[in-house]
C-alpha cells in the first residue's frame, strides 16, 4: 500500500513535533475539531478526484496531516500504553464554506474507553451515554446474565431455559435497534441507518462495530458540517493485532466487511 511516511520523513517529523508540543499548538488545551495545518501547504496541488478509501497512495496534505495526528498522540502519553495494543486513526482533508483548507482526525473504535474526545470528530452515535437506551438495556441485559449465573447449578433448568431466551431476543433486538441509530450521511443530504445500508448490499445484518471506524466518522462529520472532502487516508499506530500485519505509521486501506458498504453509500 503506501508508503511509511514516520520512517523516510523522520527527522523532519522530530522537528516539527518540537516546534508544536513547544508552542503548545497541539496542547491539551485545543479542542477544536477542524485544524488548520502548522507546515505550509502552499504550492502542494489538491488531487484531482477524492481518494479511493480501498486503493490510494495517500496525498501529500493527507502526509501532512497524519504527522500532526502524531504529534497529537504522543503529547498524550496516558494514551500510549493503550495504543501499543494497536488502532487505526484517520485524517480527512476539507475545505470549509470559504475556501479554507483544513483536516478533521478520527480514532476506530473507543480511544481511553471514550467515543467523543476533543481533537477527534465525534461518534456517529453515542452509545455510551449512561442514561440513554443502549446502555439501559444494557443493563437490563447483565442483570439476565447474574439471574442465570445464581441458578447455574440448581434445580432450574427450565427457568435458566426461559431467562437464556430472553436474553437472546433483548440482545439481538438490542443490537437491531443500534444500527438503526447509526443513520448514515451522503454528499447530497441522503440519509441511510446501516441496516438499510447492509440490505441493499444483500447482507442481513451488519457486523458488529460498523459504522465506528475512522472513515465514516470523518466523512459524516465533514457532511454535517458543510466541509468538503478533499482527500483522506488511514494509518495504523501500536503494534500489530494477533492475525493481521499492522506496521506502526503505515497507512492502509478502508477495511472491507463493515466499511466497504458504508463508504460506498456516503461517497455515492
Amino acid at each position: 500500500m503506501a508508503d511509511n511516511f514516520l520512517e523516510k520523513h523522520y527527522e523532519e517529523y522530530e522537528a516539527r513535533r518540537n516546534v508544536l508540543q513547544q508552542s503548545n499548538k497541539l496542547g491539551k488545551k485545543h479542542i477544536s475539531r477542524l485544524h488548520r495545518f502548522s507546515a505550509s501547504v502552499e504550492g502542494i496541488a489538491l488531487p484531482t478526484s477524492f481518494t479511493n478509501p480501498f486503493d490510494y497512495t495517500p496525498h501529500p496534505l493527507c502526509q501532512l496531516a497524519a504527522d500532526e495526528v502524531m504529534c497529537f498522540i504522543d503529547s498524550h502519553p496516558e494514551w500510549h500504553e493503550e495504543l501499543k495494543l494497536g488502532k487505526m486513526f484517520g485524517v480527512l482533508v476539507v475545505k470549509n464554506v470559504i475556501g479554507k483548507l483544513g483536516f478533521l482526525a478520527a480514532f476506530s473504535g473507543l480511544l481511553n474507553r471514550q467515543n467523543d474526545i476533543p481533537y477527534f470528530v465525534p461518534a456517529v452515535y453515542d452509545m455510551l451515554n449512561p442514561n440513554g437506551f443502549f446502555k439501559t438495556e444494557e443493563r437490563e441485559i447483565s442483570e439476565i446474565n447474574k439471574k442465570i449465573d445464581r441458578m447455574d447449578g440448581i434445580n432450574g433448568i427450565n427457568g435458566i431455559d426461559v431467562l437464556k431466551r430472553e436474553r437472546r431476543r433483548r440482545s439481538e433486538a438490542l443490537q437491531k435497534w443500534l444500527f438503526e441509530q447509526f443513520v448514515m450521511l451522503n454528499a447530497h443530504g441522503e440519509r441511510k441507518n446501516l441496516i438499510e445500508i447492509f440490505q441493499e448490499k444483500k447482507q442481513h445484518m451488519p457486523p458488529g462495530g460498523a459504522g465506528e471506524c475512522a472513515a465514516p466518522k470523518l466523512l459524516q462529520y465533514a457532511f454535517l458540517n458543510k466541509l468538503q472532502p478533499i482527500a483522506m487516508a488511514e494509518f495504523w499506530w501500536g503494534n500489530s493485532p494477533k492475525g493481521e500485519e499492522r506496521i506502526h505509521g503505515h497507512f492502509y486501506p478502508a477495511c472491507e466487511q463493515k466499511c466497504r458498504p458504508i463508504l460506498s453509500f456516503m461517497l455515492s
